[in-house]
């Protein structure tokens, strides 16, 4: 079945670059995995999944616990080591079942991840001391979760090992963490990744603001130049030609879901880098959870549907909006063809997973919508996206 050529989506679906998220002084009052001094940034969430578990020594043999609700983004990294993947369940509110887990657990156990998803924590002190009891790696993927705290902890500093996915919340091409509070990391070794892609990070954001109308006059420059920009290309690829079959960026950059091994043990580019390291956190996190909240209050209701988590918990700050819905088959391709932004995670789960596995991530692979609530959107697009919405739902229900 070949997929549909979707339009672009005609509201950002994703952070943008502008004058308001990184205009002010970086402040501390809001709980951050940034925040973690013994850091490295990466290309992406799944490249630092990768750096964790071969940092922690995962082999062939091993085995590797892993939620069934997943992207191949979070399986790739075990297997490129050669370990086994095993699959835990998820409870319907998306907490991890640790009794699932624990009769999962053999002697070859060697790592557990544990996600926190749409931004939403998981609470960890359980499965902490079952990983300790164990002397089992505990690996605390915060890909959806740059902010918030988790059993009263910052994010991230339960893990033996945390993640992070930056391009999820940032306006940036690509970007990643790995970080531990008990584990020194200083001797996980990066490079820096080539000029060519150092350029293509940097016009990549700018282009993608200039799409979306940001920017002001800067932004009208800029597009005008980018009529320059396929011929810059080709000439910056005949200075370097790819001799090692390396592509211009990492295929978690273009929405791919494979593990790049030539990504793995590169660091972010220097212009992504100044845009996490400057950015205005606190605003990035109250305006999330306003828009969050402005969602809530108009989809809460929607026919057929319900949202996956029914209020917003202190110190949250979310990914996504999630929305259960009850007919997807009804709504999704008409919401993707007329320019919604919407999709959802995990809608390819691995071939192991079914429904004898984990029941509730089958179903939610199809039918939780995801809809973005970052904090580059205007009141006027989030208005036109949730008018969109009721709109296709009436019109099929």
């Amino acid at each position: 079945m070949s997929t549909p050529n979707f339009p672009a989506p005609s509201i950002p679906p994703s952070a943008l670059l502008d004058f308001v998220t990184n205009k002010r002084p970086v402040k501390t009052d809001v709980p951050s995995i940034l925040s973690i001094k013994d850091a490295r940034f990466t290309t992406s969430g799944r490249a630092s999944i990768a750096l964790a578990l071969e940092h922690a020594n995962i082999t062939t043999g091993d085995e590797v616990l892993i939620p069934a609700y997943h992207c191949e983004a979070m399986v790739a990294p075990a297997r490129w080591l050669g370990a086994t993947t095993i699959f835990y369940k998820i409870n319907p509110d998306t907490s991890i079942q640790l009794e699932d887990i624990d009769a999962k657990i053999t002697s070859k156990t060697r790592a557990i991840i544990v996600t926190h998803y749409f931004g939403f924590e998981q609470q960890l002190q359980q499965i902490r001391a079952l990983c300790t009891k164990h002397a089992i790696v505990l690996i605390e993927d915060c890909a959806h979760a740059l902010f918030g705290l988790s059993s009263g902890q910052p994010i991230g500093t339960t893990g033996d090992y945390a993640v992070a996915s930056c391009m999820k919340f940032l306006p940036i091409y690509e970007g990643g963490l790995i970080c531990s509070t008990s584990r020194d990391i200083s001797d996980i070794k990066l490079s820096s990744p080539s000029l060519i892609f150092q350029i293509k990070s940097a016009i990549n954001c700018l282009e993608a603001a200039v799409f979306y109308h940001r920017l002001g006059l800067l932004g009208r420059l800029i597009n005008a130049s980018f009529k320059l920009k396929d011929k810059l290309w080709a000439f910056l690829k005949s200075l370097k030609p790819d001799r090692q079959g390396i592509g211009l960026g990492p295929s978690s950059s273009e929405g791919g879901f494979g593990l790049d091994e030539a990504w793995i043990h590169k660091t972010m580019s220097i212009f992504s880098d100044r845009i996490v390291r400057n950015a205005e956190l606190s605003y990035m996190a109250e305006q999330r959870r306003q828009n969050y909240q402005t969602l809530h209050q108009s989809l809460q209701t929607l026919p057929g549907c319900h949202p996956l988590f029914p209020a917003l918990p202190d110190h949250t700050v979310p990914w996504v909006y999630p929305l259960y819905v009850s007919h997807p088959e009804k709504y999704f391709l008409t919401l993707k063809m007329q320019g919604v932004p919407v999709w959802r995670f995990g809608e390819f789960l691995d071939a192991a997973v079914t429904k004898d596995v984990c029941p509730i991530s089958v179903e939610y692979s199809k039918h939780i919508f995801q809809f973005p609530c970052h904090q580059s959107l205007t009141p006027g697009e989030i208005d036109w996206m949730l008018n969109k919405i009721k709109e296709i739902f009436s019109d099929k229900s």
